[in-house]
């Protein structure tokens, strides 16, 4: 039987710990609004995880063309044979040799662990939980999750977010890099290869910078918003949302005034390149159109009677007017008929003022045999003959 219910009444934490205790195996789906989660366990550990704000094939080729592992033409040519092939793309990366099943593995976790420290933050929505897994998990690159690893990063990320929302703009608002931050000379221009590979420490360098701020400011090439590079970031959303934050304070990067401008990206296939969204502008024909729908049932379905349950419609249509015989000409001449019998009414109708063109119409019923008068016969009642012994 499937368990189901409020965020309000049981939090994430106590679910999640529940699962883990019990050991059980399913999927739960976590719904917000027009948001939704999956995340799939088995013996009480994360195996999988799913959104529709991110497709995991998209996130997971971004991924390692900003670590460095892929360039964009490289994962645009792997994109179109997996059309060609509907393969998984961990599968086909690692059939082309381009990357390692580490980078595969590494770009899933972190795939999985933005999904999952996103929704923590949930104040209400519903869950479900069913015990039934899909059969197509990624097990083999896919490594289980322990609980206590998400619910731990979890719980610090609840007390800083706090601390760093207060700190940031609208996650929509579009930022770009101000005239002293696109002079700032950048240590991971000269040795790109050394941040990506994760080796150069915290220590600031001439910039004044940490490496994970200079990669953070290299997003902003072009303007676009935090929820924009949180997306193509190599780093959690609360380490990229505070590098962001630490930018602001510091005047490299500031609000933008002007129309965005969305990043280059070379591995989006051409037509599914992100455009700016046109104002919608109703067509000429819309109205017109609007109307007659309108119109057509008004013709069509109001009945043409006033016997309808619909009056207010079945008044829109005009009254049938039928022509009733005048009964008062014929019923005056049985009552002239019956009050003077011997001569038809035909004085009374003089004296009255309505005389008849002739006689009375009118039948006289009493020169008509009477139905109801038997009649005897001569002879009487017929003898029945005598019966013999």
């Amino acid at each position: 039987m499937a368990l189901e219910g409020s965020l309000r009444d049981f939090d994430l934490f106590s679910l999640f710990n529940m699962i883990k205790i019990q050991g059980k195996n399913g999927t739960l789906v976590l719904s917000q609004g027009q948001e939704f989660v999956k995340v799939f366990f088995e013996n009480g550990e994360i195996v999988g995880c799913d959104s529709n704000q991110v497709r995991m094939e998209d996130r997971l080729g971004t991924m390692l063309v900003r670590l460095g592992r892929l360039t964009g033409d490289e994962l645009l040519a792997m994109v179109q044979v997996q059309r060609q092939t509907l393969k998984r793309m961990g599968t086909l990366l690692l059939e082309s040799g381009k990357v390692t099943a580490t980078d595969i593995q590494d770009a899933l976790f972190s795939q999985a662990t933005a999904i999952l420290h996103r929704t923590f933050r949930w104040v209400e929505g519903d869950y479900r939980f069913d015990s039934m897994l899909p059969p197509d998990l990624d097990r083999e690159h896919f490594l289980p999750i322990p609980v206590d690893t998400v619910l731990m990063e979890a719980a610090r990320i609840q007390d800083e977010w706090p601390e760093v929302e207060r700190r940031l703009p609208p996650m929509t608002q579009v930022l770009e890099r101000t005239p002293r931050g696109r002079a700032l000379h950048l240590d991971i221009d000269r040795d790109v290869s050394l941040v990506l590979d994760g080796k150069g420490g915290i220590q600031h360098g001439s910039s004044g910078l940490t490496h994970e701020q200079e990669v953070v400011l290299s997003y902003f090439e072009h303007p676009q918003s935090a929820k924009d590079v949180v997306q193509i970031s190599r780093y959690e959303e609360l380490d990229t949302c505070k590098a962001i934050a630490d930018l602001l304070a510091a005047g490299l990067l500031v609000a933008s005034m002007g129309e965005t401008q969305r990043p280059s990206r070379p591995w989006v296939a051409d037509g599914e390149a992100d455009r700016p969204t046109q104002p919608w502008v109703p067509s000429l024909v819309l109205w017109p159109l609007v109307a007659i729908l309108i119109a057509l049932p008004l013709l069509l379905y109001v009945p043409h009677d006033r016997g309808s349950i619909n009056l207010g419609l079945a008044s829109l249509q005009p009254v049938g007017i039928r022509t009733a015989q005048d009964s008062a000409g014929p019923r005056l001449d049985w009552e002239l008929r019956m009050a003077s019998p011997r001569d038809g009414g035909i004085g009374l109708a003089r004296r009255f003022g309505r005389p008849f063109a002739g006689h009375n119409p009118i039948q006289d019923l009493t020169r008509l045999p009477d139905p109801l008068a038997v009649a005897a016969s001569p002879a009487g009642p017929a003898a029945h003959p005598p019966r013999t012994r």
